[in-house]
């Protein structure tokens, strides 16, 4: 095949007849690994019966079984080709949001805390997004962030991963 020149954002050229298309196939493999691996993990959930039958535990096997039916979906339509032509890929969000997933990681190791992590994961994506400038959208994920630590610990008496920052705003409302 011969090699074209493409514009920005124009999409590439259907794959050759006959082929299946095998990035959906890859799609469907990804999905199907995930399904299992949910599956997997949730049949060591601890049972909880109660006036239902069920409890919170079914809803995991829920999601890995309607993944696991997205997986044959996706093999279906590789197989017929029916996916629709993509965009060429472009690598500059896709090391944006990696790095926001790394730099959570990070900061969480570090033990600075729920606020900050979130915020910069936030941030990161949200640049990775299109959106300027970066320092911006770190604050306003911080500030999300916060208000979502006072809901989760203060309201709810959920336990995150705390750091100064934390300390300091559960400090605030004792």
């Amino acid at each position: 095949m011969a090699s074209e020149t493409r514009e920005v954002g124009e999409s590439r050229p259907p794959h050759e007849p006959g082929t299946p298309d095998f990035g959906g196939l890859a799609i469907a493999i990804g999905l199907a690994a995930m399904a299992a691996l949910i599956w997997w993990d949730a049949s060591s959930y601890p049972v909880r019966r109660s006036y239902a039958q069920f409890g919170p535990e079914i809803f995991p096997f829920l999601v890995a079984a309607g993944l696991a039916v997205f997986a044959v979906a996706t093999v279906f339509l590789a197989v017929r080709r029916r996916f629709p032509p993509r965009e060429e890929m472009t690598y500059p969000p896709v090391i944006w949001v990696a790095g926001a997933v790394l730099a959570e990681i990070a900061i969480l190791t570090f033990g600075l805390g729920f606020i900050l992590a979130s915020g910069t994961l936030f941030g990161f994506a949200a640049r990775g997004m299109g959106r300027k400038p970066l320092w911006l959208t770190v604050i306003v994920g911080i500030l999300f962030s916060a208000v979502l630590y006072i809901l989760f610990r203060l309201g709810l008496g959920l336990s995150l991963p705390t750091g100064p920052v934390e300390r300091t705003l559960v400090g605030l409302f004792r």
